[in-house]
């Protein structure tokens, strides 16, 4: 039996790796150092084991245990945010009235989640047609409301399809500029814009490896939730056939040269955020790991979140190593409504 599993393994293109799986703690809460450190040497043991049996064409998808995969097989909840151009509060007693219950997060008055079995009918409600309230991931909105946004701000979104975080940042900065390559995504994210009542987001259909040759050092705040493998994306149910281990090395080489733009773009004593919807430490630490080797201005600023389901970057993977402030990174594990979600934020030091 165990002969015919490593048979499996070897020919494996990607393996979700489960050691450790019965006694992981799902939330930081419930963390035990003792058991913690345990695990891990379990866990080192069990990826040492598969390594030496697979070949290196073969991806292990990190985190490896059964909070991801618990995480991304079963989605109960939604999450919506209010709309402030459009709407207030009473957004969410108009959805009361239409028979909806929807449950506010602790940490922002203007977020909500509702059941996954209304997702559809709630498009037909009237604060959803009437553009009151947006539909967007509990992950996402965290992470744009981390980059602390102030009323005077010039924001560079610089990734910035279909428009939900520039939205979050256009209800509290004086300027946004939402900037996205593809042309079909970008006129979407145009039409989102108008739908939603933003004005103050100028939209561009520019390639952002390039955007700071053309601005120089002008945003107060950057943030760049970069193409990615999308890991944290993938169906359960469906399989797995669309991954492979080049897509992230691809994505790797792109996150590096955005990241590198979206720094040079924003001002001295600025802050910006790094963000992906994956778990491949290439496409994460290892990304801010190269903008950390690559200016001495650069610095990590840690992040204190309001929720449990989270973890420190890594400060190695595989025969890497990274700087030791990487473990600064948060890695938001999918539980509920928040998907899988990778970032960290990022000053400018004057020099």
């Amino acid at each position: 039996m165990l002969a015919q599993l490593f048979g499996y393994v070897h020919d494996a293109d990607i393996i979700h790796h489960l050691a450790g799986i019965t006694d992981v703690a799902y939330v930081r809460k419930e963390s035990n150092p003792e058991q913690d450190e345990n695990i891990k040497k379990i866990a080192i043991e069990g990826t040492n084991n598969i390594l030496n049996t697979i070949p290196k064409k073969c991806k292990i998808i990190f985190p490896s245990t059964h909070v991801i995969y618990e995480g991304l097989k079963e989605k109960k909840e939604f999450s919506f945010r209010i709309n402030r151009h459009k709407a207030g509060l009473e957004a969410i007693e108009e959805l009361k009235k239409e028979g909806y219950e929807p449950k506010s997060v602790e940490w922002s008055e203007w977020v909500y989640t509702l059941s996954i079995s209304v997702r559809k009918k709630i498009t037909k409600s009237k604060p959803y047609t009437s553009n009151k309230i947006y539909i967007q991931n509990l992950s996402s909105i965290i992470a744009a409301n981390a980059l602390d946004i102030d009323e005077d701000d010039w924001v560079l979104d610089l990734a910035a399809a279909p428009g939900g975080k520039s939205l979050i940042f256009s209800e509290k900065a004086r300027k946004v500029s939402a900037v996205e390559p593809d042309k079909k995504r970008f006129f979407r994210m145009k039409r989102n814009f108008k739908e939603h009542g933003a004005k103050n987001i100028q939209t561009y259909n520019k390639d952002g490896r390039f955007v700071y040759k053309a601005t120089g050092e002008m945003f107060d705040k950057v943030f760049l939730d970069a193409p990615c493998s999308s890991e944290a994306h993938i169906d359960l149910n469906e399989g797995i056939t669309w991954w492979n281990l080049k897509r992230v090395k691809r994505f790797s080489k792109l996150q590096k040269e955005l990241i590198i733009s979206a720094f040079e773009a924003l001002k001295p004593g600025g802050e910006m955020i790094y963000a992906t919807c994956t778990f491949s430490p290439e496409e994460n630490e290892e990304v801010v790991d190269f903008l950390l080797n690559r200016y001495e201005n650069a610095e990590i600023v840690p992040v204190s979140l309001p929720i449990e389901n989270i973890q420190s970057g890594i400060t190695e993977w595989e025969d890497k190593k990274y700087a030791d402030e990487v473990k600064n990174c948060v890695r938001i594990l999918p539980q509920s409504a928040y998907s899988g979600f990778f970032f960290t934020k990022i000053k400018k030091r004057t020099i």
